[in-house]
């Protein structure tokens, strides 16, 4: 019987030899129903191995207020389990959700907002899971001391002191009682929502900078959407979305706490966020996925700092359309080290897909 496994196993290892480097799919794909408009997903991998994401689903009936929606794939990404609902509201809007991982401990953060969004005011909302997301808590409120919160589009993260860290950014405007009527009037700050137990949070930070020039008309101003990771050393680096043809960038060697003057970013994006992971293969490399255009929210790119974000290997395409936005993604590590990536597709008919891609640390590098 073992002289017959064995075999099995050496008459396999050229098919595992020829796994393709890069494979791509969908978690969602956009219907005529409740997941018309699939929007704005994160990724993590639980304790027990398996890839959980979330994303906000928006009915094609205008009327019925959008929700969280959760899957699962135990297959390092190829395939995933039926939407999950995560968070509901009979009456105000649910969008732009974001993971954070603690062992078996899994929480779900989003933005609720009224409907129609009036930009004056939002609460963020969390749940909770101590076995892997099989069960949930109720959703619960996190107060937070602002009007207007907007940007938990990235994961939260865990520092290796035992912090949470969760970016969040809010308006200028609805703190003096005036909203803006569009997202191009906005102004925005950066901070963080900062935790030892995941029950009490408080705000850090402001970070924040004038775009005098700005490309577009919808696009933000100030910095918002913030992406984090810890890097090897303990800094935490924090890439920030603008309405500049670049990133921005802040960084804080005190767990989140203050944080240093933002900066041009050497990745260039405009009016889009990024995601940020830490290389499990080797703790001094970052990766990015995001829209590498100083325009544009495509081709959706990634690529690899080895040093702490200053430079990057040349971007590497994992999702590209003509006049359609390949938006807001997020980046994980299967078990079998393998880049896992999220992120929404724009459809011709309004509708969204959320889609996937897996993809090799070699592939990314190779030339």
């Amino acid at each position: 019987m073992v002289r017959r496994f064995v075999l099995l196993v050496i008459s396999l290892l050229p098919l595992l030899a020829q796994r393709p480097a890069f494979e791509s799919g969908a978690v969602i794909r956009s219907d005529q129903g409740k997941f018309h408009r699939n929007t704005i997903p994160q990724i993590a991998r639980l304790s027990n191995g398996r890839l959980f994401t979330v994303w906000g689903a928006f009915d094609k009936d205008a009327a019925i207020p959008g929700k969280i929606y959760g899957a699962l794939s135990a297959d390092d990404g190829r395939t995933w389990s039926a939407p999950r609902l995560l968070i509901e509201d009979s009456v105000k809007m649910n969008g732009d959700p974001n993971i954070l991982v603690d062992g078996r401990r899994v929480f779900v953060f989003c933005t609720r907002v009224k409907r129609p969004n009036t930009i004056d005011k939002s609460w963020t909302f969390m749940i909770r899971s101590e076995d892997d997301g099989a069960t949930w808590s109720a959703p619960s409120e996190i107060v937070i001391p602002r009007q207007y919160v907007a940007g938990k589009q990235h994961n939260g993260i865990k520092l290796r002191d035992g912090t949470y860290l969760v970016g969040i950014a809010w308006d200028k405007w609805g703190e003096k009682g005036m909203a803006p009527r569009t997202e191009g009037e906005m102004d925005l700050t950066t901070g963080v929502l900062v935790s030892k137990d995941g029950v009490k949070w408080t705000v850090h930070g402001a970070v924040h900078t004038f775009v005098e020039d700005k490309l577009t008309p919808g696009g933000t101003n100030g910095l918002c959407e913030p992406s984090l990771v810890e890097l090897s050393d303990g800094e935490v680096l924090m890439i920030l979305r603008s309405g500049d043809t670049h990133h921005y960038e802040s960084r804080s060697r005190d767990s989140g706490l203050t944080w240093s003057a933002p900066k041009r970013s050497a990745l260039p994006g405009h009016n889009t966020p990024s995601a940020l992971f830490r290389v499990q293969q080797n703790s001094q490399e970052i990766i990015a996925v995001w829209n590498s255009s100083p325009l544009t929210r495509y081709p959706l790119s990634s690529a690899i700092s080895a040093d702490g974000g200053k430079t990057w290997s040349a971007p590497k395409i994992i999702a590209r359309t003509e006049g359609l936005q390949v938006s807001y993604p997020g980046v994980t590590q299967a078990n079998d080290n393998t880049f896992v990536a999220v992120w929404q597709q724009a459809l011709p008919d309004g509708g969204r897909d959320i889609r996937w891609a897996r993809f090799t640390r070699e592939w990314l590098l190779a030339k």
